[in-house]
């Protein structure tokens, strides 16, 4: 019997309250209640689009993630060539750079 009360209490509360809010502020309760519906639909709207947007990034973010897999014995091959580059120019870039300290101490 307690809650059934505090139930009508509450809904009476909401009901004298918003029939007070629409008399101080002069608005039909008709418009009133079309407003909120669009405000509702606009809500409604705007979740389903954040909604779809999660989804776009989450399937983005999946094909990017396959890519860099993919693409990952290729980094590998290209950091092993320049490895071997490196390796094969480090004798003669040590020579010009041993000519180049010669001419500047001269």
């Amino acid at each position: 019997m307690g809650l059934g009360r505090f139930l009508t209490g509450t809904t009476l509360a909401v009901g004298v309250g918003l029939v007070a809010y629409l008399a101080l502020t002069k608005q039909d309760p008709v418009t009133w209640g079309n407003h909120v519906k669009q405000q509702a639909q606009h809500t409604a709207t705007q979740v389903d689009n954040v909604r779809r947007a999660k989804d776009n990034l989450t399937q983005s973010s999946n094909r990017l993630t396959a890519a860099l897999t993919a693409a990952q014995p290729v980094l590998d091959d290209i950091q092993t060539e320049v490895d071997k580059f490196a390796f094969k120019t480090a004798p003669r870039l040590s020579a010009i750079q041993e000519i180049l300290d010669q001419e500047n101490d001269e």
